[in-house]
């Protein structure tokens, strides 16, 4: 059979006359079989339902009085006595729920031998019990008490949790079986089931805040058996997909799916047979009619009540034949906001047609992406279509006022409802090519102006397309253009959206066409102000994601640079589109995290008592000196590196590590900085990377020095104890593992291979700096200071609180409790320095407490309280593309 006996152009079908009796058809449906489906909004309902937990229990610790108060105002209403007539019914009520509406529903399931889904509702019912059991012994057992009060009820003389697991059950089981909204004794058992949860918190059985968490776990338990195991789905598929076709106007005789979801091997061919009637009919389903004269007036049903819509399989079509007769002129025309069936239609008349099949399932998708674009991107009108006949509105609207306009764009044909689906039916391009198939012989430049010319056509009434890509433009046999996908556009649009449409369109032409080209097309099309205009936009997110993979930054740059080479006056400096970079979202974590470790960590009584018990005078003077280490570090990064940085941008970088210190180990968030600094200045990465190596190298060989200068001019070791045994232990062990690897070749080639990259990259920055005097001195001064404004300021914490320490004893004290503090993994060195710095003290004789009160107050002026001026200078940096 010949699935389109007499193809021609893609013209509107002609008006099919009203019958009495709708037309008899059989048609040819090649599709995929009809499965079960994952719903992205099962998903996001799980998510919510995890979510609504965690609020209502943060509610219970931090609203406590507010959640026991709500629950009393709740009981209030109902007096004692009232509640004591209540009693009886109420139990019955209970009893009746609690044992009807699970039977009923499994029942009902049963009835219709949906024994999947009686099963399903059995194992999320187990499952729903399971999750409350377990939250409940977790309440009872591990929770914080604070957690679980706002829970809790008097029964019998006893405080217990008022958690009711079967209630968390029957919710899974009403979750499980289906939607409410298409099942109307679901809704009705889902009203009995708060009803009796409202009369269990007015008796004092149930708290608020335990009523509405168990129905929450059993709901959590429902949608996750629904997403795990599928729902058989509400989509116009079969008779209701040729039905739908009919009601748009349409006489189909095939009717083949095209969608990339579908292949060959998962293809099936059906027949079916409908009496559905065609275009929107109303007609009365009485078989008689009393006129106003007393006759009888026969009306013709809209479908004969002994005919109705089959399907059947049809062996003798090989669906995999059929793909492959059709593929080669099958043309999508219209993709609405995600990944929706896409499917060839042929009428009785040999028309061919394109057909989109937007499912509700599916919307929640495009929603999403759009509501993610709207927050992303500032400055456009994004708004995302809140239900799939908003979306079928906006589509249908765009396609009309584009083919108004004048644009080259499919036809809109007919437009319907079916089932949990909307059917947009257009006109077919026959033989019609997207402009990425075309081979590049044939961009020639004829084909590239009329591109921007039907762009321009379109801006001229107000539309702007916002997703101009290589995939939206079709090539016919005659070689005209064709835009598609308007479905996302505006009518009503900004200058902004239309200046966008541009930048995309020139990007697009520079991957295919080559940058030449394509700014010699705009030129011979575009006004000089165009031109200009589309510079600022010329930026990764402003292309849509087709090109934006294809297109490197390069090329974006380059076409910004010839531009101005065209335009000296074009301003070529990128709009800020963005609302946030993935850069800003990283400093926003890195703060949440740094807050939350010094809220986890810090005793603010503690911290508090140390500062108030310190004398002010030394605090200004430790937090002046602990300012010191980073014109330390700044001289020493600037003195090793291969550019010029400039000293104050270079203390700011600093300053900056600050807050980046929060949340790595101690060295390396600073080491990082300092990488990334480099770069920005044009140092690459290898010479980047050896530069931080050898700033760190100096930092500790010039800390050893400095211990043993301090030693020799005050001609004292210290007065700490010498090492324990078990110390000294250590150390040889270490030093025998050494003698080992080195005695050992396949242990010294292999520590030798991961070492030597290295040491290749820093040897010849060491080389150079010995050579340049200069440097060498400015990196030595900078580490020296770094390292006596630490020791200083540590110092005068301890002068704060009235003690003293010989300088080499204060130095000793710091440097090892500070690096043995350090090497421990811990973000920050958060806990491990406090407790290396307090066991420092003791060690070198200072009474325990005062040992502690020195570390926090050390800690906070040299690390917590330079973290706002590393955020501001952070912030600083960030602006002026330094980091």
């Amino acid at each position: 059979m010949s699935l389109h006996p007499g193809e021609s152009g893609a013209a509107a079908p002609a008006p099919v006359p009203v019958e009495e009796v709708p037309p008899q058809r059989e048609v040819l449906l090649v599709d995929a079989p009809e499965t079960r489906v994952r719903r992205p909004s099962d998903l996001l309902a799980l998510l919510a339902c995890l979510l609504g937990i965690g609020f209502v229990l943060t509610l219970a610790v931090y609203a406590n009085a507010t959640t026991q108060g709500v629950t009393q105002d709740v009981q209030s209403v109902v007096a004692d006595v009232l509640r004591q007539v209540l009693l009886i019914p109420v139990t019955v009520l209970e009893g009746l729920v609690s044992f009807i509406v699970p039977l009923v529903v499994l029942v009902e399931r049963v009835v219709r031998r949906s024994w999947r889904s009686a099963a399903e509702a059995l194992a999320t019912m187990v499952v729903a019990v399971v999750l409350a059991a377990g939250a409940l012994w977790l309440l009872d057992h591990i929770a914080p008490r604070e957690i679980s009060r706002g829970l809790t009820i008097t029964s019998e003389g006893e405080v217990v949790i008022a958690l009711n697991v079967y209630i968390a059950g029957l919710a899974g089981v009403l979750t499980a079986v289906g939607d409410r909204s298409h099942n109307r004794m679901l809704g009705w058992s889902w009203n009995l089931l708060w009803v009796v949860l409202g009369l269990s918190v007015v008796q004092g059985d149930q708290t608020l805040p335990g009523a509405i968490v168990a129905v929450l776990l059993g709901r959590a338990a429902g949608l996750g058996m629904r997403y795990a195991s599928g729902v058989l789905h509400e989509r116009a598929t079969g008779p209701h997909l040729v039905r739908g076709l009919r009601r748009a106007g349409l006489d189909p005789v095939s009717v083949v799916r095209m969608d990339p979801l579908l292949s060959g091997t998962h293809a099936q061919a059906w027949r079916v047979t409908s009496y559905s009637p065609i275009g929107y009919t109303e007609r009365l389903r009485e078989p008689s009619q009393s006129t106003n004269n007393g006759q009888q007036e026969n009306v013709a049903p809209a479908t004969p009540p002994d005919r109705t819509d089959t399907i059947v399989p049809d062996p003798t079509t090989d669906p995999s034949q059929v793909l492959q007769e059709v593929s080669s002129s099958a043309t999508k025309t219209l993709d609405v906001e995600s990944a929706h069936r896409l499917y060839a239609i042929w009428d009785v008349e040999g028309r061919r047609h394109d057909v989109t099949v937007l499912d509700g399932d599916r919307h929640v998708v495009g929603m999403l992406a759009s509501l993610w674009d709207s927050i992303r991107l500032r400055g456009l009108d994004r708004r995302p279509a809140t239900n799939l006949r908003e979306a079928a509105n906006r589509a249908a609207l765009m396609a009309l006022a584009t083919k108004d306009a004048g644009v080259r764009t499919p036809e809109l044909v007919g437009i319907t409802e079916s089932r949990d689906s909307v059917l947009i039916v257009t006109e077919h391009v026959p033989r019609a090519k997207r402009l990425s198939e075309l081979p590049p012989a044939e961009l020639d430049d004829d084909l590239l102006d009329e591109i921007w010319s039907q762009l321009q056509a379109a801006h001229a009434k107000g539309l702007a397309h916002h997703e101009v890509s290589a995939e939206s433009i079709l090539v016919d046999d005659e070689h005209h253009v064709w835009i598609v996908d308007w479905e996302n556009g505006e009518i009503i649009s900004s200058e902004l959206s239309r200046r966008m449409d541009l930048a995309q369109l020139l990007a697009m032409l520079a991957v295919l066409a080559g940058t030449e080209r394509a700014l010699a097309s705009a030129a011979r099309t575009l006004t000089r102000d165009q031109l200009a205009s589309i510079a600022p936009l010329l930026q990764p997110v402003a292309m849509p994601s087709a090109t934006r993979a294809a297109a490197k930054r390069e090329t974006l740059a380059s076409l910004r640079g010839s531009l101005v080479s065209l335009i000296p006056t074009a301003d070529v400096a990128p709009i800020p589109l963005a609302r946030f970079a993935p850069r800003t979202v990283i400093t926003l974590t890195l703060a949440v995290v740094a807050v939350w470790a010094l809220l986890s960590w810090m005793n603010f009584e503690e911290v508090a008592d140390a500062v108030t018990s310190a004398n002010p005078v030394w605090i200004v003077v430790a937090f002046a000196l602990g300012l010191l280490t980073y014109v330390g570090s700044a001289m020493g990064l600037e003195a090793f590196s291969p550019e010029k940085l400039g000293v104050w941008r270079t203390i700011l970088v600093q300053v900056a590590a600050s807050v980046v210190a929060l949340v790595a180990p101690a060295g390396i968030g600073p080491a990082a900085l300092n990488l990334r600094f480099l770069n920005k200045r044009r140092v690459s990465t290898p010479l980047a990377v050896a530069t931080v190596g050898l700033v760190q190298l100096s930092q500790l060989i010039t800390t050893v020095l400095l211990l043993v200068a301090v030693a020799l001019v005050t001609g004292s070791a210290g007065t700490l104890s010498a090492p324990e045994g078990s110390v000294i232990t250590a150390v040889g062990l270490v030093l025998l593992a050494v003698a080992v690897v080195l005695l050992v070749p396949r242990l010294r080639t292999w520590v030798w291979q991961r070492a030597a990259p290295t040491l290749r990259q820093v040897w010849p920055r060491v080389v150079w700096v010995v050579s340049n005097p200069g440097r060498l001195l400015m990196g030595i001064a900078g580490n020296l200071i770094m390292t006596a404004g630490y020791v200083a300021a540590f110092g005068a914490c301890l002068a704060a609180f009235g003690h003293s320490l010989p300088v080499t004893n204060l130095a000793i004290t710091y440097l090892a409790a500070n690096s043995i503090g350090a090497a421990v993994p811990s973000p920050g060195g958060i806990g491990p320095v406090e407790a290396a710095l307090t066991t420092g003290l003791t060690l070198a004789g200072i009474p325990a407490g005062t040992a502690v009160s020195v570390a926090i107050l050390f800690r906070v002026l040299t690390f917590w309280g330079r973290v706002p001026l590393g955020w501001a200078a952070l912030r600083y940096l960030q602006r002026r593309e330094s980091l």
